[in-house]
């Protein structure tokens, strides 16, 4: 590495299969795609997800949603087969927390200006401190992008845009660009960091993994920290388990069952 420290030893691990995606343009690219296939969505601006339908003739099976309009408080029902829950850090609240166990897990996100389009990429993969899990990354816009390890620490309660015109935001960035620039001089030096925004939780269960399956019958939870890498795959098998109504095996070691505590006595 050319920015390297002669003076200092660089550890690192090159890994050719991996790359990085800007999050937001892969999201919209699946929605269209997702309503070429037929696929709805309603705006949690127009609608939003108030309680559970259940079937009081068939044991209180899950069979549908009641939605609630934010303008007029109008409520309708939305009946379904199986009612699948893939809501990031709010599946807890709409499936309860005992089988969906999240932990608080707040983000801090630094970006630079774009850069113009004669400047070409400075980044060509995402670059990752193995030890502080700080990471930098660059969009098609030139947008450099650093976030996890140290910047996450230390947020405020509010999930506003903060520009580097507040003081203590200031010092935020100031510490962002320090540690950006000890693993990327070349781009930090090219294109600092200028704003943050923070999201009050990102959705992380309990432990760490995936939680993935039948909650009770009729309701089925799909939630992980790793959704842009993971969501594909878990997509698929969702998909393959909710309408061929199969259990796959893969998927064993992610049930929501796995939080439920037994009774010694009882087994």
């Amino acid at each position: 590495d050319a920015d390297a420290d002669a003076d200092e030893p660089v550890y690192t691990y090159y890994f050719a299969d991996e790359g990085h995606v800007d999050p937001q343009e892969a999201v919209m690219v699946l929605r269209q795609e997702a309503k070429d296939q037929g696929v709805s969505f309603v705006s949690s601006r127009e609608e939003r997800v108030v309680e559970l339908v259940r079937d009081s003739n068939n044991g209180q099976v899950v069979v549908g949603v009641k939605t609630q309009n934010t303008n007029n408080g109008e409520q309708k029902q939305l009946l379904a087969d199986v009612v699948i829950v893939a809501a990031g850090s709010n599946t807890s609240l709409l499936v309860g927390g005992g089988g969906v166990p999240l932990v608080h897990n707040p983000s801090r996100t630094y970006f630079s200006a774009p850069l113009s389009s004669t400047t070409g990429p400075i980044l060509n993969r995402t670059l990752v401190d193995m030890v502080s899990s700080l990471y930098v990354a660059q969009r098609k816009d030139g947008t450099i992008v650093v976030g996890g390890g140290a910047v996450k620490f230390g947020l405020s309660a509010d999930k506003k845009l903060i520009s580097s015109k507040d003081e203590a935001a200031a010092k935020q960035l100031e510490m962002a660009n320090e540690l950006a620039r000890q693993i990327a001089p070349k781009p930090i030096g090219n294109a600092p960091l200028t704003y943050k925004r923070e999201v009050g939780s990102k959705p992380m269960p309990k432990d760490g993994f995936p939680i993935v399956g039948y909650v009770e019958p009729g309701l089925y939870a799909a939630v992980t920290h790793s959704g842009m890498t993971l969501s594909p795959l878990i997509g698929q098998l969702v998909a393959a388990e909710v309408k061929e109504q199969v259990s796959l095996c893969i998927l064993d070691e992610y049930r929501p069952t796995r939080f439920i505590v037994v009774d010694d006595e009882e087994c």
